[in-house]
């Protein structure tokens, strides 16, 4: 089996809990969610194997105690993780995917950040939620009829990033949103205001 790959890079997480942490990030191609504010570019650059993919996380990534492959996408319940999972697992790596959650994440992985894109995403647990007022439209009423039947263990509000910066309104309602529901944190996309990848 192969994976269409954007891009393989050690960089420095820049979102949700797990912000500051190094990590190496694995961009698979294509995405069959589709949203129009979409500022990734997630076009095949190459097509690999699973255990390519982990070789060549491994030659990017320094040496570390507990090194950590985030695999990203577009989206990339797209595709079967679980041999790339397990490729990454055999080089000592902690796996990280990030989905909007519109598929079931099935195989295990040491840390699951959903941000839902669309009202009727099904992965309703996992370690951390982002939501993003703006989003496809959305505001933060629209996602608080959809947030009670969740179960994550980390909530976080994140500002949408439009025309290279961070929007204010949208900033405004995150933070107007955290007075009155105290256990959501607020997300922020540091690597861009770091530029890094």
């Amino acid at each position: 089996m192969k994976y269409p790959v954007v891009e393989i890079f050690f960089t420095i997480q820049g979102e949700g809990h797990l912000r500051g942490f190094q990590q190496t990030f694995i961009r698979l191609a294509g995405c069959s969610v589709g949203c129009p504010e979409c500022d990734t570019d997630y076009k095949r650059r190459e097509t690999l194997t699973a255990d390519e993919i982990a070789e060549r996380a491994n030659a990017v990534t320094p040496k570390m105690i507990d090194p950590w492959a985030w695999i990203t996408g577009g989206e990339p319940t797209d595709h079967d993780l679980q041999p790339l999972l397990s490729a990454l697992k055999a080089k000592r790596f902690s796996t990280a995917v990030a989905t909007s959650g519109q598929k079931r994440v099935i195989p295990p992985v040491d840390w699951l950040s959903v941000s839902p894109h669309r009202i009727d995403f099904i992965q309703r647990y996992g370690n951390e939620i982002k939501i993003v007022p703006g989003l496809n439209g959305l505001s933060l009423d629209d996602w608080e009829k959809a947030l009670p039947t969740t179960a994550f263990m980390y909530r976080y509000v994140q500002p949408l990033w439009k025309d290279g910066a961070e929007d204010p309104d949208s900033l405004a309602q995150c933070l107007a949103f955290m007075k009155t529901h105290p256990d959501w944190a607020l997300s922020r996309q540091d690597h861009k205001r770091w530029n890094v990848p």
